[in-house]
């Protein structure tokens, strides 16, 4: 019983932890989410804006021709994003791109094209991007993850760190002005999600 209690007073503790961080720059929707890279944990972050009614498109391969179709193009988008067309016309142009970053792999280097057409896309529509490293494991990705990083930094806004190293960053972000915020645990972007981005929980 002690040792339960224990787990739960540091859980808590790692929460309200996230939320005494600064809030994030306003995350306007739609918002088109999709993936560079891989990280198991890319299905736990699914989980938390499912659990909290994060609305947006999420699509791990979108094309930039697909993204210019606006909100609800995807057939594909995750099941549970259609519930959320209700806040906003389909079609409407996306605002905010988020990628989930993970470790490079084979198919990497050439998926870097994609993210900063992507990227290019919404910044020259006066919308906002935003990088989410969830590389967990703190794998060291040399070239791949360093190219990812100094070709998509510039057209960055925000860039959250989720028990990620910062490590293949720190060149990348010399000269660029940037929202980084670094969290010690995955779990803590529950909160971030909660405070700047959900709905509420579906099932507390």
């Amino acid at each position: 019983m002690r040792i339960y209690l224990s787990f739960v007073i540091a859980l808590v503790a790692v929460v309200v932890c996230a939320y005494n961080t600064y809030p994030l720059p306003v995350i306007e929707e739609p918002l088109l989410m999709t993936v560079w890279g891989y990280s198991p944990e890319i299905n736990t972050v699914n989980y938390f804006c499912g659990s909290l009614f994060v609305p947006r498109d999420y699509v791990t391969d979108v094309t930039v021709e697909e993204s210019r179709k606006g909100a609800g193009y995807g057939l594909d988008s995750d099941d549970s994003s259609g519930e959320f067309y209700r806040f906003y016309t389909r079609g409407t142009p996306y605002r905010s791109l988020v990628v989930l970053a993970g470790s490079a792999v084979d198919s990497s280097k050439e998926d870097i094209d994609r993210i900063e057409e992507l990227a290019v896309y919404i910044k020259s529509e006066q919308g906002m991007v935003m990088i989410i490293d969830v590389d967990t494991e703190g794998m060291r990705d040399g070239p791949i993850k360093k190219e990812f990083a100094r070709r998509l930094i510039p057209l960055t806004d925000i860039i959250i760190l989720a028990e990620s190293p910062i490590s293949n960053y720190v060149s990348a972000l010399e000269g660029h002005s940037l929202f980084v915020l670094e969290l010690p645990m995955i779990i803590d972007l529950l909160a971030i999600f909660e405070r700047d981005f959900g709905g509420g929980r579906c099932c507390d």
